[in-house]
């Protein structure tokens, strides 16, 4: 559990160095750019998910998930090399091809990590364990959206990119050694997971629970791109420099990772196992709900400053993220401790890749078709009835494919959980 709290530590990490980097970046033209911005990276996103199902059909999980991250830490070293000789403009555009690309690979790392978490462990150990490595990976959000925040303005984005591939790179170890372990207890020899290429789209085409599991990732992304420009608006509108874009950036998840850390020692643990998995994911929605209804009406309330606004919005997105991170991504990631090791290598990375960039489209053009925190409000409404159906739904299916696997694989759950805990 230790060893798989650092590696998610060293993962969030090295993407909180590159986070604040991809968000100015991505405001240093306009909000409208990031809408297009969106689209290339929900194509570029089905590519990478797709691809990935090739190498994965191809390799034992260890040495794909090794090559996915060496590969993140040479596209790392060719960005670097390309922005010290590119002129202005095309640093430009470089900045956009680097917004994309992050945008791909956070989610490719964290679907990585999350897929071999529920390849380890099963489903009642992983209602415990998941919050406590979760908290791993908070505490490296944490310290690298700090260091960011600190030394943004210092150091450079060169530096922020350079810190992240060396912590990209030291993951490759501890991949190698849970793995080992993994197998020890359960004497099973490393195997290439087999299939072919495009499985992943044909695996969730034809499963009602991982559609339904899809469903909950786009309405989740659609939430969160409608406070995504709600917030970059407000950023967008300084005339702040790029490192100075930077650091407000890494500050919003500095106080975001804070408030993620108090959620997953205290509440998340205890939440999942005494009220189920299907109360637990519906604190999103209810947020969503709650925190625009607050923006719409601290927005028309007379006198209200722009400072104010900034502060309210700021705070919302901090609980949200907080929520999403602490609460409902852990407790999403049991959903997988219940499918093959194919459905999690294959159908995992399309639905947390592909989905939530698709997510983020439809986010993007909804927020096009609406004015004023008023709008946000009447958007979330609808979507958080539906999420919140799905939310039980899948709670539901999930206690039946664990109550299957149980009776079928009798016997199978104490060797593993012991030679993982």
């Amino acid at each position: 559990m230790l060893a798989c709290a650092g590696y998610f530590f060293l993962v969030l990490f090295g993407y909180f160095l590159l986070r604040p980097v991809r968000e100015a970046m991505g405001v240093e033209r306009s909000k409208n750019d990031l809408r297009w911005l969106f689209v290339m990276t929900c194509v570029v996103s089905l590519v990478v998910a797709v691809g990935f199902g090739g190498i994965v059909a191809r390799l034992d999980r260890a040495r794909f998930i090794r090559v996915g991250h060496l590969g993140v830490a040479v596209c790392l070293g060719v960005f670097l090399l390309a922005r010290w000789a590119a002129d202005d403009d095309t640093r430009l555009w470089l900045g956009y091809a680097y917004y994309i690309w992050l945008s791909v690979v956070n989610l490719f790392l964290t679907s990585v990590f999350w897929a071999f978490m529920a390849d380890i462990w099963r489903l009642e150990p992983s209602k415990r364990v998941f919050p406590v490595i979760a908290v791993g990976g908070t505490l490296g959000a944490l310290a690298g959206s700090s260091f960011a925040w600190q030394m943004a303005e210092r150091i450079g984005p060169v530096w922020q990119l350079s810190l992240a591939a060396g912590c990209f790179l030291a993951t490759l170890p501890l991949v190698r050694a849970i793995d080992r372990r993994d197998r020890a207890g359960r004497a099973m020899p490393p195997m290439p997971i087999g299939g072919a290429w495009a499985d992943g789209l044909r695996l969730l085409a034809r499963s009602p629970y991982l559609l339904g599991a899809g469903l909950y990732v786009v309405l989740m992304a659609i939430s969160s791109t409608l406070l995504y420009f709600t917030r970059s608006d407000l950023v967008s509108g300084s005339r702040a420099e790029l490192e100075a874009r930077v650091a407000m950036f890494a500050q919003m998840d500095a106080w975001t990772q804070g408030a993620t850390l108090i959620v997953q020692l205290f509440i998340t643990g205890r939440m999942m196992r005494r009220f189920g998995v299907g109360v637990t994911l519906l604190v999103l929605p209810l947020v969503t709900v709650a925190g625009f209804a607050l923006l719409a009406w601290l927005e028309n309330r007379p006198g209200v400053e722009a400072w104010q606004l900034f502060a309210g919005v700021t705070a919302f997105s901090a609980v949200h993220s907080a929520t999403r991170y602490a609460v409902a991504r852990p407790t999403r990631e049991t959903l997988f401790s219940v499918v093959t090791p194919e459905e999690k290598y294959k159908v995992k990375p399309v639905i947390d890749v592909f989905l939530y960039r698709g997510g983020d489209v439809a986010g993007a053009g909804l927020t096009a078709l609406v004015v004023g925190l008023w709008g946000m409000l009447m958007l979330a409404l609808p979507l958080a009835a539906v999420w919140g159906a799905s939310c039980m739904w899948l709670a539901a299916a999930q206690k039946r494919r664990a109550g299957l696997q149980e009776h079928t694989q009798t016997g199978a759950a104490a060797p593993l959980e012991g030679a993982t805990g």
